[in-house]
């Protein structure tokens, strides 16, 4: 039970790290993926349903904030004729990121998928590519993620500065 976590660790560590070159694969590391392949692949397997779920948690909570709280907010204010330009910009920029996070997840996932899929046994060099590349996607996601908080953490600012002007 320890190795596997060892191993889990280990690849879920592969995967939030920075990418080393495609080169810089050992000849060690190549008999490792090789002797490990199926115990690499089901902590992948692991990590894939994991970020299933919290795509879809936080792909949800940016909807329920966009929609529930930005928009509506931004519409009561053009009704009463408190229009915020920052706070329109902000909206847009919110709705801009989000449709980027659900697009990059598409393509982190569809990454991800053909690694799980890989001969990691007879293809131990190009099974570490892809872990790059899914690497460099889920660094996107962070990115992403970022990029949401941040803009969420403008409008909580935003909203601020209006309260503070009535």
């Amino acid at each position: 039970m320890t190795r596997k976590w060892l191993i889990f660790y280990c690849v879920v560590f592969a995967l939030v790290c920075p990418a080393l070159p495609v080169s810089a694969i050992a000849k060690n590391q190549e008999v490792a993926i090789a002797e490990h392949c199926e115990e690499i692949k089901e902590d992948l397997r692991t990590v894939q349903k994991s970020d299933a779920k919290l795509r879809v948690h936080l792909g949800s909570r940016y909807e329920i904030i966009l929609s529930r709280f930005i928009m509506p907010l931004n519409i009561r204010l053009v009704e009463n004729s408190l229009s915020n330009a920052k706070m329109v910009e902000n909206q847009s920029k919110f709705a801009d990121a989000k449709t980027l996070f659900n697009d990059d997840y598409i393509v982190y996932q569809q990454n991800l998928e053909e690694l799980v899929a890989m001969d990691c046994k007879n293809d131990p060099s190009g099974f570490y590519e892809q872990l790059v590349k899914v690497r460099q996607k889920r660094k996107v996601m962070e990115r992403d993620v970022l990029s949401l908080r941040t803009l969420i953490s403008q409008h909580i600012k935003l909203v601020k500065g209006v309260e503070g002007k009535n």
